[in-house]
């Protein structure tokens, strides 16, 4: 994100919607893609409350999208994947301080078979009495996406489903409750995986970035990860401050992910609800850098790639500056592309 690098500078006016952050390990000694280091983390906290931003529970921001409500200019939402005892032994003393409430996305297998390694259900609970939300983020933490060897889409939807309904049964359990939220694993999904988590009834999560307001797609939401390089307080101050791109309803669910193994460079229509904007200065960056812009129309515009996607994830991210402001409106689109045989990439 580094082409959005910017000073941190003092309380401004703040725009429509929220920005939800996702966190990993808060440590340091653990892979630093994934990793906050304590101190860094402070910091973060430190500046969310020193600009005044409100710091909600994700049940209240949901609840806002759901109802199409006007949110607040300076809403945040703290969330952590995969519930590392990092989170419990050096982010949740900080948040508990400042009375912050967060979310934590549970893959439940991993509690009882990387003891040590995992939060336990005893720290769960105990969060969970003093505010934290926990979410599902299926009982193995699998590429939900990936087909087994011969596997058929019924078969596929019903090894998903299970995954998310086991998950769902243990966190009740051992909890007592659970909330609807669920965080995709390694923020991958398509459509088809969209509708069967709609129809167990949860609202979702990816990795892809952005904030989120009224008409966000809530099978998909976005979030900022703030981890690795992406960790210091300008990346921070960036993400604080960007805005939901203003697209037309229909354009807001964005592209189906899941990537034929030939299409390798995919388009993108970006289709707007307003017209007023400055969308001559639309850019979207793949992982090569800018993509190639063309204007189908006042209201539409087509990114493609200049060059093929690599197998694996892919984002294209899309921005376009806030008039009279050092703001970015933010779209991030997530691609996921198979080996030109259709079998899947590797373990990551």
């Amino acid at each position: 994100l580094g082409f959005l690098m910017l000073s941190s500078v003092g309380l401004q006016a703040r725009g429509p919607g929220a920005v939800i952050l996702q966190y990993h390990h808060v440590a340091t000694g653990t892979p630093a893609a994934t990793s906050i280091a304590p101190d860094q983390f402070a910091r973060h906290l430190d500046y969310i409350a020193e600009q005044g931003y409100q710091v909600w529970p994700m049940s209240r921001l949901i609840t806002a999208l759901q109802q199409d409500q006007t949110l607040p200019e300076d809403v945040v939402v703290i969330s952590f994947d995969d519930a590392y005892p990092s989170i419990y032994a050096n982010a949740w003393p900080l948040l508990k301080a400042r009375g912050w409430p967060f979310t934590v996305f549970v893959a439940t297998a991993y509690i009882s078979e990387t003891p040590g390694q995992y939060l336990s259900w005893s720290q769960l609970r105990e969060m969970q009495l003093a505010g934290a939300t926990i979410g599902n983020h299926t009982h193995d933490h699998s590429h939900l996406l990936r087909r087994l060897p011969n596997e058929t889409t019924d078969a596929w939807q019903r090894r998903a489903r299970d995954q998310i309904l086991q998950a769902q049964a243990l966190l009740t359990r051992h909890l007592g409750t659970a909330s609807r939220l669920f965080a995709y694993p390694y923020g991958e999904y398509d459509h088809h995986l969209e509708q069967l988590v709609a129809e167990l009834g949860f609202v979702a999560f990816g990795q892809q970035s952005g904030a989120v307001a009224p008409g966000s797609d809530l099978l998909a939401l976005p979030r900022f990860p703030l981890s690795g390089i992406y960790s210091d307080l300008d990346d921070l101050h960036t993400k604080l401050q960007t805005w939901p791109l203003p697209l037309a309803a229909v354009a807001a669910r964005g592209a189906d992910p899941l990537l034929e193994p030939q299409n390798t460079r995919p388009t993108l229509d970006l289709v707007f609800n307003n017209t007023d904007l400055a969308l001559d200065q639309l850019v979207c960056y793949g992982p090569d850098g800018p993509t190639s812009m063309t204007r189908i129309s006042s209201s539409h515009y087509r990114a493609q790639t200049k060059t093929p996607l690599p197998v694996g994830r892919s984002r294209y991210n899309c921005t376009l500056p806030v008039h009279q402001s050092e703001r970015y409106y933010w779209y991030s689109q997530l691609w996921v592309l198979r080996y030109p045989d259709g079998s899947w990439y590797a373990e990551p």
